[in-house]
């Protein structure tokens, strides 16, 4: 091969080999590229997300504050009637030879029907809680409002019981028991109250959830 040949295919195989290089290099830069995109587009997804999380947190953060609030305090309000309802029922025991039987029937159920109604706003307003979540306040959501309503469930048995023996005249029932019963119930339904709140501090924190 002359020299003149020999000149001309080394040319043509360099710049063969250059051109080659420049795509790979290209090729190589434009993985790079894709990969940067890839991540920063992932990035900024996920900034997205948690700004629309924080953005509904916010959003929710007033509605459960006020619900939580009015579920706890209409929880703790179920307690306190139950001294004057005792002492009702032993009144119109007492009062059941001097008044009329309606008078006294209507005595004793008075508080008991208030008593129900504060029992069953507490129902509405422990649904608006489950509604408005998380479903990590269910147990001790569900737990206050449990106590609540064994609350209930022991002072009306214990009416009923002061009823019947108004009207059979029979010897007024043995409420000792029922009385240190009632008063283990309400030690149990604030400690539940307690509970129910110590589980809404870190929901209502948005400090500590949205960042």
């Amino acid at each position: 091969m002359d020299a003149g040949l020999a000149g001309l295919l080394g040319g043509i195989i360099g710049a063969v080999v250059g051109a080659v290089g420049a795509v790979a290099s290209a090729a190589v830069t434009g993985r790079k590229a894709e990969a940067q995109a890839r991540i920063q587009s992932e990035m900024q997804l996920q900034q997205l997300r948690l700004q629309l999380r924080a953005d509904v947190i916010r959003q929710q953060h007033d509605p459960r504050r006020e619900a939580y609030a009015e579920f706890l305090a209409q929880a703790r309000e179920i307690g306190h009637p139950k001294a004057n309802i005792y002492m009702a029922l032993h009144t119109a025991y007492l009062d059941r030879e001097s008044r009329p039987m309606d008078e006294l029937v209507s005595n004793i159920h008075g508080p008991i029907d208030g008593l129900s109604g504060k029992l069953h706003d507490l129902t509405v307003k422990y649904s608006v809680v489950n509604v408005l979540g998380p479903d990590s306040l269910r147990v001790p959501a569900s737990r206050l409002y449990v106590e609540a309503c064994r609350v209930v469930e022991l002072v009306i048995e214990d009416s009923r019981e002061v009823t019947t023996a108004i009207i059979d005249n029979a010897p007024f029932p043995g409420l000792e028991d029922s009385l240190a019963r009632a008063g283990d119930l309400e030690g149990s339904l604030l400690s539940a109250a307690d509970d129910f709140l110590d589980a809404i501090r870190p929901i209502l924190d948005l400090d500590a959830i949205c960042l």
